[in-house]
């Protein structure tokens, strides 16, 4: 159900976020009107089922177009963040329903999907496990939507395989940020997870917080406003977590992925900026005003580092808007998706068979 880039009690935002909300002002996206009903973030997920993809077990869930929908466009394709996985679209994903198909990645190491070789973590190796995955599921270039580390994920994604894309959706993306200032509220706990030999202790810290400690911890971490959230909401984000506390890699996946993500921050070939300069596709960038992760003020220049994409600023909402404001993130989406994309035609060219 949640996606975090830190844990509970131990591992949650420790600053003090100022509210942003005038910078909503800085929104150029439109709306349109998105029909049917919008799940609840604790409803039941879509079922789901396990792929191979070069020797690893990925989990893939599916949402289908209602009968009486519109005629079949692109496929759409959810990305999440560190320590997320594929529920946290539940909301959004049933918003959209009507206009796409809808297929939820647990990344690597993530939600049910097995780690990776040798657990060796890599974003550019997720990008290519999810294109593959679109190669295999989607007849057509496909929409991608990123939230935090998926949204760098899917923006490698593009840029590596743009023959796969017509439209590109980040909410909140895990953009460079590596300043610790003191707005930011940064734990330097989470610093110390970057240093050679620390993996042990943090997996200790984080096996010893509660599964309803860690979903609390969460809640108050990625929304820009917690007290939305129910008993009923915790305790399933609790229980998914509880189921997933067994298994050997959870936290080093984590560790693993967060490690991955500040390499990608210091590589002077394929950063972030280097991969949103060469998308091409309609580009939409999602941010909440309270985001307690990756501050707001990023989020214009963020925009900008595209050809072509606007910019949705949602006033008193967090890291999570798929999750806390999933109506009027599906809104912005369906407009972005009318817009001139990619031709929509059959994917065609060999299929990659490594990530390199």
């Amino acid at each position: 159900m949640w996606t975090a880039e830190g844990y509970g009690d131990n591992w949650h935002h420790r600053g003090v976020i100022t509210a942003r909300d005038d910078l909503e002002s800085w929104t150029t996206a439109e709306l349109a009107e998105v029909g049917g009903e919008t799940p609840g973030v604790a409803d039941d997920p879509p079922a789901g089922w396990t792929e191979m993809v070069d020797g690893r077990g990925v989990f893939l869930r599916r949402t289908d177009k209602p009968i009486d929908a519109g005629p079949d466009g692109p496929d759409v394709w959810f990305v999440h963040g560190l320590a997320g996985s594929s529920t946290n679209w539940v909301s959004l994903a049933g918003a959209l329903a009507d206009r796409a198909v809808g297929y939820l990645v647990d990344l690597p190491g993530h939600g049910r999907s097995d780690p990776p070789p040798r657990g060796r973590y890599s974003l550019v190796d997720d990008a290519w496990v999810v294109a593959q995955l679109i190669r295999r599921y989607s007849s057509g270039p496909v929409h991608l939507v990123g939230n935090s580390m998926g949204g760098i994920v899917v923006t490698a994604l593009a840029a590596r395989f743009p023959e796969l894309v017509a439209t590109l959706t980040l909410i909140s993306p895990a953009v460079p940020d590596l300043r610790l200032t003191k707005d930011r509220g940064a734990d330097r706990i989470l610093g110390l997870l970057l240093l050679p030999g620390t993996a042990g202790v943090a997996v200790r810290q984080l096996s010893a917080t509660s599964p309803m400690a860690r979903a609390r911890g969460m809640g108050r971490l990625c929304y820009g406003d917690p007290s939305r959230l129910t008993d009923h909401d915790f305790e399933v984000a609790a229980a998914d977590l509880a189921w997933r506390g067994p298994l050997p890699w959870v936290h080093l996946a984590t560790i693993g992925t967060l490690r991955a993500l500040m390499r990608s921050y210091l590589r002077r070939s394929g950063s972030f900026q280097g991969d949103a300069a060469r998308i091409r596709v309609p580009t939409l960038v999602i941010w909440g005003t309270r985001d307690a992760l990756v501050d707001v003020r990023l989020s214009r220049r963020t925009a900008e580092a595209f050809p072509d994409a606007s910019l949705l600023v949602i006033a008193g909402a967090g890291h999570t808007a798929q999750m806390e404001e999933p109506r009027l993130t599906a809104r912005a989406i369906a407009r972005l998706w009318e817009k001139p994309g990619a031709p929509h035609l059959p994917l065609t060219g060999p299929v990659a068979t490594s990530s390199a």
